[in-house]
């Protein structure tokens, strides 16, 4: 008979108690019980004895019952299971293992108990690639694949023989359970298990005589004490020997007499659960007794997914059917959550000398429908809910979200572009394939078009044609007119809408993994572009993540087929002058918008054009604008942005250097085109734009993202520790040098005439170019004008011959004409008109909200005021790096009328800086000194060619859209899929 050897065949379950392993096989291979055999054969191959077993047959499964007997005789060494399964003349030998579940930690991998019945002991284990195996040894080296073993040392300081009985005497009393202790004799390779108890005061062990008749081998055996306490076994070599020739004899080792010292351990691991599941208001699982019973303290936890906050669970436990119940009320997460995330659960279990850190999971467990790794969703509040669920590695995880993601997420499925074309009308048509991955029960309702902002406003687009593919996939087709509907700014998306089999309805994103469409939108947007009466253009395009979607917006100033025409010349002439270029290195900076010369920018480029000519260091700014004047003696090395020059040097420069995103430095709404890519790709250093600490911006600026920086320069190490817990950056990549614009800072408010007040509130992102009508109804808009017309704020700054300077956020620009005053003694600023440094130095007294102005004033010695009218809003939408009512280092005000109050109090106290506040300065600056560009200089020269480096092969793979639609494409074939993760690993 033929033999194929090699091939796998994979069961779902497994169980072994000791007696039996037991193997659950889904119907998926046709068995017939003449026709299969099962075996195991050592790993050299030159052994393999048949096996017996039961089969049980249900309904979607088969169930393998071996007893363990047959096991026992089995030698030393490792033995692997297969099944041979009979067909006509050819026979096919199959590895068999759990080949469909994520391979997990090694003593979840060995199922304990282990059998010590036979010459060896032995042990049934999941090998590195889930197949089945029988591992035979000695005891001892079977615990340490098997427990989370932990040693301490334990000293004997009495030996006690009797007729009958030996006894060794502790110093101090052993704790545990005396059922749960073990002692063990080792000779080289032979381990003994010896019976034992305990004395009446548990500082002694008693060993009948006769349980020592084994050993009466002429050997030396050393002595062990063990603790299994659930996972972990605490073992105790301990200070004695035995000798047998005629009979054993005892004796303490000596050894010098240093105290003993047992040191607390950590362990970190796996706790295997069962049965997630909500139940009325609690989110319940399962363990075995076993896993908590030993712990004096217990405390599951959730820890949100690659961040460091954590939720510690109240919990109740009880006993039910043999298990553990693991009870969590849900009522605990309405107050805690607030925005969607995925938090993982874990338990730490306190012991005398030992913590167990433990992710919580149920293994060794193949699960065949990701709809079935999702156990239900129930909301939190009004926006989000939670949905417990198990994670591609079976671990039990939470993730907070709306109902619309807890379907997408139970229901994987792609939909991609296939063809898309649009004429001169703005008639968008298009085909798209649809799959649902698990299930081809689902039917397509209609393309969908949402506002990425307000998911209420969506348009329904019928599908022209539907046609079936194969068995999990649809093909459709679409079209609609961008010039006939009425669009809202900004992003808006494409969905397919589509009813599965229980009637739940999925929305799935429109992905674009046509490298042709993606180039047709990239560099032919006036073809793909509309633009109506009103200046409002409407363009398809592909998101950064591969997405397509619709951008509605104004018409920019760098629309027009002129820049086009510049954008690529400049790509043809780069082309042409590369080497050059190569041997030059360019380091291009900018600041906000490329409008401005006025902040850290401008002043690293001062201080580089004044120290490092040699250096080629251009300034881009915009030409016309206010601060240009500034650039005048350096006119030589500042370029227009978007001009032919400009472009050329973005496409040719080593470094961009900023204290804002790489995209200020170019027309980044212009998405289309050759340079945008180049932009994003480009190695940058941050100087920043103010202190961190009041906002969150670790989404903008995180690590390894768009706008993800080389270098992140910080002025403090209060700073640079927020930037490693938030933005995920190396401490090599974080400088404390200050801030360059800090060069220039002094106090010029004695100066001045009249003493002057600074107020400059900062943008909030629920605002960002909303139209005007919807801006003068906020609480922003509101309170801030509210503050200007207020009569006892003018008469306090009247009486006290006070002005004060309100400095309109560039991002209120649109809205600046409705803050408005004819006072004397308030002057409306826009931005541009005049530099913020200069203001600051001139004010005595700051009053902004979560601005990092603020930090400038406190570098100054002088005090803040804090406007807080929308604070809970803002946490929620923005967030804060510091407790906003707790650690803020100036007085906080939370109505207009409490802000006059205290800027009254400041005034007659002449603009004194409290003392709490002074005597916390040190925390926030390391330097205070004009030296700032000179260190970042420094830094930047020390690391420049490790910074500019060429990103490796794997890099450049990943940011390629070419590779990542073929990646995207090759998971849905298994083979292709595995030899490109091995491709990966291999460049890795």
């Amino acid at each position: 008979m033929q033999k194929n050897i090699g091939k796998k065949l994979a069961f779902d379950r497994i169980m072994w108690d000791g007696t039996s392993l037991q193997l659950t096989f889904s119907k998926n291979f046709s068995y017939n019980e003449d026709l299969c055999k099962l075996l195991i054969q050592n790993r050299n191959g030159n052994k393999r004895k048949l096996l017996e077993y039961k089969c049980k047959e249900y309904p979607e499964s088969y169930k393998f019952i071996i007893p363990t007997k047959q096991m026992e005789e089995l030698e030393k060494g490792r033995w692997d299971f297969f099944v041979e399964l009979a067909s006509g003349k050819t026979a096919s030998q199959k590895r068999i293992g759990l080949y469909d579940v994520p391979v997990t930690s090694e003593p979840l991998r060995y199922l304990n108990p282990i059998n010590n019945n036979g010459k060896y002991s032995f042990i049934p284990y999941l090998t590195e690639k889930n197949g089945l195996s029988i591992h035979c040894g000695n005891l001892l080296q079977l615990e340490d694949k098997s427990y989370d073993v932990v040693q301490f040392p334990r000293k004997v300081k009495r030996i006690e023989e009797t007729a009958t009985k030996v006894m060794f005497s502790f110093k101090e009393p052993l704790s545990g359970d005396a059922k749960d202790m073990q002692l063990i004799m080792k000779s080289g390779d032979d381990v003994c298990l010896v019976p034992m108890r305990l004395d009446s005061k548990r500082e002694g062990l008693v060993v009948d005589k006769k349980e020592l008749k084994p050993l009466r081998k002429k050997q030396k055996w050393n002595v062990y004490l063990q603790v299994i306490k659930g996972n972990i076994l605490e073992r105790y070599e301990l200070n004695i020997q035995a000798k047998t020739k005629n009979q054993i004899a005892f004796a303490i080792k000596k050894q010098g007499e240093e105290p003993q010292r047992i040191s607390r351990q950590t362990i970190k691991g796996n706790m295997l659960a069962e049965n997630l599941r909500i139940q009325n208001e609690y989110i319940v699982f399962d363990v075995a007794p076993k896993e908590l019973k030993y712990a004096h303290k217990i405390e599951f936890y959730l820890k949100k997914r690659k961040a460091k906050d954590k939720i510690i669970l109240d919990v109740k436990r009880s006993l039910h059917k043999g298990k553990e119940q693991i009870k969590m009320p849900l009522s605990q997460l309405q107050n805690e959550i607030v925005a969607t995330g995925r938090w993982d659960l874990s338990v730490e279990l306190h012991h005398e000398h030992v913590k167990e850190v433990r992710r919580i999971g149920h293994y060794n467990v193949t699960y065949k429908a990701e709809a079935d790794k999702h156990v239900g969703y129930v909301k939190l509040h009004e926006e989000i809910g939670v949905a417990p669920y198990l994670t591609a590695d079976n671990e039990f995880s939470f993730y907070f979200c709306t109902e619309e993601q807890y379907v997408n997420a139970k229901y994987p499925a792609n939909a991609g572009i296939l063809d898309l074309s649009m004429n001169k009308a703005g008639l968008l048509q298009f085909t798209a394939g649809v799959t649902v991955k698990e299930t081809n029960d689902f039917a397509v309702d209609h393309v969908v078009l949402r506002l990425r902002n307000d998911k209420s406003k969506v348009f329904h687009i019928p599908c022209t044609e539907e046609s079936l593919k194969d068995g999990y996939s649809r093909k459709i087709k679409a079209e609609f007119n961008l010039s006939e509907v009425e669009l809202e700014q900004f992003y808006w998306d494409f969905f397919i809408c589509v009813t599965l089999k229980n009637k739940e309805k999925r929305l799935i994103r429109l992905r674009n993994d046509k490298y042709s469409i993606r180039l047709k939108l990239k560099h032919q947007m006036l073809k793909y572009s509309i633009t109506n009466q009103d200046g409002y253009m409407a363009y398809p395009y592909t998101t950064a993540n591969d997405c397509l979607s619709i951008t509605y917006r104004q018409t920019g100033e760098f629309e027009s087929l002129k820049y086009k025409v510049n954008e690529y010349t400049a790509y043809f002439l780069y082309n042409l002058l590369f080497w050059y270029f190569n041997w030059k290195p360019i380091w291009l900076i900018h600041e906000k918008y490329s409008e401005t010369a006025q902040d850290n920018s401008f002043y690293f480029f001062k201080h580089c054009y004044e120290n490092y000519y040699d250096k080629k260091v251009y300034y881009v700014i915009k030409k016309g604008s206010a601060d240009e004047q500034n650039l005048i003696p350096y006119k030589n090395r500042v370029v227009y942005f978007m001009s032919i020059k400009h472009l050329l040097l973005l496409l040719a420069s080593r470094l961009i250097v900023a204290s804002e995103t790489k995209g200020h430095g170019y027309a980044w709404r212009v998405s289309n085109g050759v340079i945008r890519d180049f932009v994003d790709q480009k190695k940058y250093v941050f100087l920043q734009h103010g202190v961190l600490g009041l906002k969150r911006v670790d989404n903008t600026f995180k690590v390894n993202s768009s706008n993800g920086a080389e270098l992140f320069v910080v002025s403090s190490d209060f700073e640079k520790k927020i930037v490693e817990d938030y933005f995920g950056y190396k401490k090599e990549n974080i400088i404390v040098t200050g801030l360059s614009r800090w060069d220039v800072v002094q106090d010029r408010s004695q100066e001045m005439p009249r003493k002057e007040i600074f107020l400059m509130p900062t943008w909030r992102n629920w605002l960002e170019e909303v139209e005007e009508e919807q801006f003068v109804q906020s609480d922003y808009y509101r309170e801030y004008n509210g503050v200007l017309q207020s009569e006892k704020f003018l008469r306090v700054l009247k009486e006290n011959n006070v002005v004060l300077n309100f400095y309109v956020h560039p991002k209120f620009m649109p809205y600046v004409s409705n803050f408005t005053s004819s006072n004397e003694h308030i002057n409306v600023i826009q931005f541009g008109e005049e530099k913020i440094n200069d203001l600051l130095m001139r004010s005595s007294l700051l009053i902004t909200d979560y601005s990092s102005v603020a930090w400038e004033m406190y570098y100054q010695k002088k005090p803040i005021l804090f406007f807080h009218f929308d604070l809970e809003q803002y946490v929620e939408n923005q967030g804060s790096y510091m407790d906003l009512k707790q650690e803020l280092f100036g007085d906080v005000s939370y109505s207009a009328s409490e802000l006059v109050d205290k800027l009254s109090m400041y005034i007659e106290n002449g603009f004194q800086e409290k003392e709490e506040f002074s005597a916390i300065r040190h925390d926030y600056f390391k330097y205070v000194d004009h030296n700032n560009s000179a260190r970042i200089y420094r830094e930047i020269i020390k690391r420049e060619d490790e910074l500019t480096q060429p990103d490796s092969l794997l890099v450049r793979m990943k940011k390629n859209y070419l590779i990542r639609s073929l990646w995207r494409k090759s998971k849905e074939i298994p083979l292709v899929h595995r030899i490109s993760r091995r491709i990966l690993m291999v460049l890795e």
